[in-house]
């Protein structure tokens, strides 16, 4: 039987409540209920999911030093086996559920990987087939971050739009909150759309990799 069971309604009215009364004092003394709504159940669905690697959750305090913020995160974030910026990541906020898979924060040596193992037809095509799976189960891409494809490469290569890339991100967001998030059907929505994006994270583990450099991209 799976330990995890949904996001019980008691985690939407705390990060309801949350978002009414953002400050530290009350987070300190509502602490109990971000414990058992949230962070149990998020603990739960990773060791559900182990498959797609160790969880380690996010503290849930912002750095206000430089931006000004909420004090407190107004979600839970939920990330798998991160390694070198590559991983699978699962957050709920009254924004909704978003699952996503792929390289998020990057150095230049990992973009440079990146455009390479695209532009290459040995290990390009392979990429297209796994994102044709992500898509398929209804994660897309996220949009390139660049308008022009870099210096050196075709304008007319085959693979021009995913060139344009410097992170590459398949993600979905369930925007409504819907009574299946408060069963175990919950964990196995998220099982099935993480395994559609796991071709893609095993390409970029195999290809990209982790940073070999200091150097921010």
């Amino acid at each position: 039987m799976p330990e995890f069971t949904g996001f019980p309604p008691a985690a939407i009215a705390f990060l309801e409540d949350l978002e009414a009364h953002n400050d530290r004092d009350w987070f300190k003394a509502n602490r109990d209920r971000y414990d058992d709504h949230l962070v149990a159940p998020a603990l739960a669905l990773g060791r559900d999911l182990a498959r797609f690697g160790p969880v380690r959750l996010f503290r849930p305090y912002n750095d206000t030093r430089f931006h000004p913020r909420p004090p407190i995160k107004e979600h839970i974030g939920i990330p798998f086996g991160f390694e070198g910026g590559i991983g699978c990541y699962v957050e709920l906020s009254l924004d909704g559920l978003l699952v996503a898979a792929g390289i998020y924060r990057v150095e230049k040596d990992q973009v440079a990987r990146l455009r390479e193992a695209v532009a290459d037809d040995r290990t390009g095509p392979a990429l297209v087939r796994a994102l044709g799976k992500a898509r398929r189960a209804g994660l897309e891409p996220q949009d390139p971050d660049l308008v022009r494809v870099p210096r050196g490469y075709d304008a007319d290569h085959p693979r021009a739009p995913l060139l344009r890339h410097r992170r590459l991100v398949v993600g979905h967001r369930e925007a409504t909150l819907s009574d299946w998030l408060h069963t175990a059907e919950a964990g196995e929505r998220i099982g099935a759309w993480l395994d559609a994006a796991a071709p893609t994270v095993r390409w970029l583990r195999e290809h990209v990799g982790p940073p070999r450099t200091g150097a921010p991209a």
